[in-house]
């Protein structure tokens, strides 16, 4: 019994080594759920996940906030709520910065990174963020994701791996 036991420890360390799984990047997206960042006087007051339509006002109440936007807007995924407490009534919206972006799981504007946000990026280092970031002052933006292959360095296989960071924001 006792041999047993003492077994088994190494069948599951030694089972590891052969079981061949990972946990998907960007796993925790979810397709139904925004991601909105409430933000009040330069400090966050944190970042909400929510239901596809839901509006500003809407979101504003279930989070206890005692300010409301004087005019309602439906909210989209990575958005910014900014309240002006000196107008209680003014609520404006910009984007989740691209770092915390990454961090939540979500991709970043390609026609908008920047360098530093490029390097965050698996895969990207100087020398390639650089050339993307040429590549793109060439082009004024990118069209369309396929056209990061024709940087220098980037085939299929490494853009395979860096799409799942990368998209073109809609305008909103």
């Amino acid at each position: 019994m006792f041999l047993i036991l003492a077994i088994i420890p190494f069948i599951i360390f030694f089972s590891h080594l052969f079981l061949n799984h990972k946990i998907p990047i960007l796993a925790n997206r979810y397709d139904n759920v925004l991601t909105v960042e409430i933000q009040n006087k330069d400090i966050s007051k944190g970042i909400y996940f929510t239901a596809n339509g839901t509006t500003a006002n809407q979101l504003l109440e279930l989070t206890g906030t005692e300010f409301r936007s004087s005019e309602d807007f439906v909210l989209d995924n990575g958005m910014k709520l900014i309240i002006d407490s000196e107008k209680a009534e003014k609520v404006s919206w910009a984007r989740i910065d691209n770092a915390r972006r990454l961090a939540l799981g979500m991709p970043i504007d390609l026609n908008s990174a920047m360098k530093e946000d490029l390097l965050l990026i698996p895969g990207i280092g100087e020398i390639t963020a650089q050339k993307i970031l040429s590549l793109r002052n060439k082009k004024v933006c990118f069209q369309n994701i396929e056209e990061l292959m024709e940087t220098d360095g980037i085939k299929e296989k490494k853009f395979n791996k860096l799409k799942q960071y990368l998209y073109l924001q809609k305008q909103w």
